[in-house]
């Protein structure tokens, strides 16, 4: 981003010496550029009232800059709908969609036509800054203009040009693009923009129970398991998930016994049956069997994924949950249909599975059950139990 914003300069520059110099390519682009300011200063003018009278929080990262409340986040983003602008709406309760989707769709039907056509498309970030997005398609070409514009007027403005390849438009309304090299790992291959309004009640069934474990390095809910047989479900993987849930924080082994001959770390019962154990229908004496308990110690053995064992996971592509369906059953539990998206293949459903649950009169929650649905050639991601892992190396 630096050496674009770098080469844009210094491109600014030539131009202004030279009064015409420059391919006429490299004035458009610098145009552009100009173009962007001017929009931008004008679209944070709209909302920098707001911006000055909200507080303000330290970032964790000094480097960062200090950050805006939610809910000021909020009237940022609703002043901008109310102006009719395509605006990312961020609000906690429900997935980021873009509001006032329906002139995007005009766009995307004129690019279908392909007539001249532009659509701008504006985020505001955690730290109040515009992040603009200008779509424009152009004889047969779709490029996208990228600018970061930060309220701090000693921050320069970031831009980028970019050409779009092999966009595509999902019938559950994801518009799929891509801007980077295909198949670089250091970003899902496909940017995706959410176009329709995400329904509330699917998400709250997602961020309650699907949340609550994980598809990387624990298989609760890529493999078939009933609370009547959990011998195929991993209680030793999906620990540290239920861990995260229920401290809001990631377990860290420091200070904890490890054992060098297993290649994992001894997780004292209490602590291990204290997590487990309010989201399982199963007794302490089945636990410890299926989860290796060892009674010497009294501890339950647990393997941290390291940073040699991704290696187990490199073949496989970015996958995100999606609540579709849900159903209610008279003896109080609920199966969730779940599908797998991916922005590595720019696809809604690389595969699915139904998790069924049992909600709790305190609040809580057990799993129930998991069934696997569907799934393409490409399989699902690797599931084996992490202390049968070979050390990677």
């Amino acid at each position: 981003m630096k050496i674009q914003k770098q080469i844009a300069v210094a491109l600014l520059l030539l131009l202004t010496l030279t009064g015409c110099g420059g391919s006429r390519e490299e004035r458009e682009i610098a145009a552009e550029e100009r173009s962007a300011r001017r929009r931008c200063a004008e679209i944070v003018s709209m909302y920098r009232a707001l911006y000055d009278a909200a507080p303000k929080r330290e970032p964790e990262n000094r480097w960062d800059a200090p950050e805006l409340p939610q809910q000021d986040i909020d009237a940022v983003e609703q002043v901008l709908i109310e102006r009719g602008l395509c605006v990312v709406d961020s609000s906690a309760d429900s997935p980021e969609y873009l509001a006032n989707s329906e002139k995007f769709y005009q766009f995307l039907d004129a690019v279908e036509q392909n007539a001249n056509v532009s659509r701008e498309v504006l985020r505001i970030r955690p730290s109040g800054a515009l992040s603009y997005r200008l779509f424009s398609h152009r004889e047969g070409t779709t490029t996208l203009y990228s600018m970061t514009y930060s309220l701090d007027k000693t921050v320069e403005p970031d831009y980028a040009v970019y050409r779009i390849c092999d966009p595509k438009l999902t019938e559950q309304g994801n518009f799929y693009y891509r801007i980077h090299p295909e198949d670089d790992h250091h970003y899902a291959n496909y940017t995706r923009l959410r176009l329709k309004q995400p329904d509330k009640e699917l998400w709250q069934q997602c961020s309650r129970y699907v949340l609550a474990g994980g598809y990387t390095g624990t298989n609760i809910f890529l493999t078939n398991w009933t609370e009547k047989d959990f011998s195929g479900l991993c209680f030793n993987d999906v620990w540290e998930y239920l861990y995260r849930y229920q401290h809001g924080t990631r377990f860290s082994p420091d200070g904890y016994t490890f054992d060098t001959d297993k290649n994992c770390y001894r997780i004292p019962a209490a602590e291990f049956e204290g997590v487990i154990l309010p989201y399982f229908q199963i007794n302490q004496e089945n636990l410890r069997q299926l989860a290796g308990y060892d009674s010497e110690s009294g501890c339950y053995p647990w393997r941290q994924i390291e940073s040699n064992d991704y290696v187990f996971y490199l073949n496989y592509y970015t996958i995100e949950p999606e609540v579709t369906a849900f159903r209610n059953h008279s003896d109080g539990t609920v199966s969730i249909t779940v599908a797998l998206l991916s922005t590595d293949l720019g696809v809604d459903c690389l595969f699915s599975h139904e998790l069924t649950v049992r909600p709790q009169a305190d609040g809580g929650f057990q799993f129930v059950g998991n069934r696997m649905l569907t799934q393409t050639e490409l399989g699902l991601p690797f599931c084996e139990p992490r202390l049968t892992w070979e050390i990677a190396g």
